[in-house]
Order: structure tokens, then C-alpha cells, then sequence
């Protein structure tokens, strides 16, 4: 929907068939490569989701995307994990920015606008806009909630690239049973795939 997001995305991963075709011992894959600290970030995050919740976070079902806005991109405002969806999964969100040096604010533009006025998808009527803009300059990491912080990337006035990603909890019954009340079969059987993945595992 072009009305809601303008961007191309790629999935990203250790051993994607798509991407070993690109030549093998790249510096993803390497020891200490991307995929190793993601690891470390994503053993750390789950000692935190722990303490919140004594629920770990599931390595096998992280979430990685390479992420192009062309000139005149944007996506807007949104949550990253909906209520009674597969995206319930999602714990923490992840946006590493790849953008050259001299990016600037005035030429460029498509900063990540973080809202903080406690609705959703929209600003709560009658409450005051609340929100911290982040600059997508190249090595920024941004971490935080999925579920708790809506966003949107604002409108790009030159190329912008990131890599977007997110850290997951394993599936729950109740995550299946939340889904089967909505009566929606597609969500069921993405969870289901899901379910699958923790429990058989992928090699």
C-alpha cells in the first residue's frame, strides 16, 4: 500500500539460499560478523525480557531485513507488534542505519519520528503531539519495544538504508488460540509455521 509506506525490503539471514549465491565467508557470516553481534545483542536482550516477563527471547524466529527508501520514501506512522497477529511475536525492534557520512537533515531528510503520546496507530484524540525524531546517520542503532512505541519514517528527500529487524518471543498457546477467536485462518497458519519452526526446529 503506497499510501502507508514507499520502500523495498530484503530478507536477511544466516545460510539464505539467495544470499550463499552471493559467494560464501562474507562479512556477515564471519565469526564476529553482523550475524554473530545481532547474536550477542539478542542474548542480552533476552536476559532483559526475562526480568520483564520470565519469557526468553527465540533466536530461531529473529527477523532481519536489509530496508531502501528512495528519494521520496516514507513509512508511516505504525506499531510493530499488533494485538492478535503473528507480528505478536516481536519484543524489541531493531534499525541499524547504513547512510553515508554527511547526511544532513535539511537535504536529506528521513528521520525515524518516534511517538510518545501513548496511542497506537494515532495520535489519542485531544492529546498533544509527543514524539523524539531520530537522525538516520550511518552506525546509529535504535532498540526499543515493539509493541509499546509507534513510528514512522519520515519523507525521504534522498536515498536512506538501514537494516530493520526484530528480536522475538517463542509462540505461546494463547498466541494460537488468541488467533482462532479472530477467525482469521491465514494469522493461524502463520503462527502455526512459526509454532513449527520453535518446536522442530530449521537446519
Amino acid at each position: 500500500n503506497t499510501n502507508i509506506r514507499i520502500a523495498e525490503t530484503c530478507f536477511l539471514g544466516r545460510n539464505r539460499p539467495e544470499l550463499l549465491k552471493l559467494g560464501e565467508n562474507s562479512i556477515r557470516d564471519r565469526s564476529g560478523g553482523l550475524y554473530d553481534i545481532l547474536d550477542c545483542l539478542c542474548d542480552s536482550l533476552s536476559d532483559l525480557s526475562m526480568k520483564d516477563s520470565a519469557t526468553p527471547l527465540d533466536r530461531s524466529l529473529n527477523e532481519l531485513l536489509y530496508a531502501y527508501y528512495p528519494e521520496g520514501g516514507f513509512y508511516r506512522r505504525h506499531r510493530d507488534a499488533i494485538p492478535n497477529s503473528a507480528s505478536v511475536l516481536r519484543k524489541y525492534s531493531l534499525l541499524l542505519y547504513l547512510n553515508r557520512d554527511g547526511w544532513s537533515p535539511d537535504k536529506d531528510a528521513g528521520q525515524l519520528r518516534m511517538h510518545l503520546d501513548g496511542g497506537g496507530d494515532e495520535c489519542p484524540p485531544g492529546v498533544q503531539p509527543n514524539f523524539i525524531d531520530v537522525d538516520p546517520l550511518g552506525g546509529t542503532l535504535v532498540l526499543f519495544k515493539s509493541e509499546a512505541i509507534p513510528h514512522e519514517v519520515l519523507n525521504t528527500m534522498s536515498e536512506r538504508f538501514a537494516l530493520v529487524g526484530w528480536f522475538n518471543r517463542p509462540v505461546s498457546a494463547s498466541d494460537i488460540a488468541n488467533l482462532g477467536e479472530g477467525g482469521n485462518l491465514v494469522q493461524v497458519g502463520m503462527m502455526a509455521v512459526a509454532l513449527a519452526l520453535v518446536t522442530v526446529g530449521v537446519t
